[in-house]
């Protein structure tokens, strides 16, 4: 699916699309490796709707990683309260003593 919108830009989007206008700066090298890195091809000349698809996907990319970042943090603040070494290996015991009970051999 495909839409078109209208897009009211800030000034500090302009500076940042601004930023970008320098096709051989270290901006613009940074944004192909990240773009490449997510599968877009960019072009020194990309349109501007193309570069503003690409930053918007960047930034998508950089919250979904934040947010399985915080989500580990999270887990391994509780895990040693929910994961009991002992009881873990127990488990593997008895489900160890079931297949050999339901597989003899």
């Amino acid at each position: 699916m495909t839409r078109r919108t209208t897009l009211t830009l800030t000034e500090r989007e302009e500076r940042t699309l601004a930023t970008l206008s320098d096709r051989k700066g270290a901006e613009w090298l940074l944004f192909e490796s990240l773009a490449a890195h997510l599968g877009y091809e960019l072009t020194p000349d990309a349109s501007e709707a193309t570069v503003i698809r690409v930053l918007m996907s960047i930034g998508a990319q950089v919250l979904i990683d934040e947010a399985l970042d915080q989500g580990y943090r999270q887990l391994a603040a509780v895990w040693p309260e929910i994961h009991d070494e002992a009881e873990a290996e127990e488990r593997k015991r008895r489900y160890a003593d079931e297949v050999d009970q339901v597989m003899p051999g």
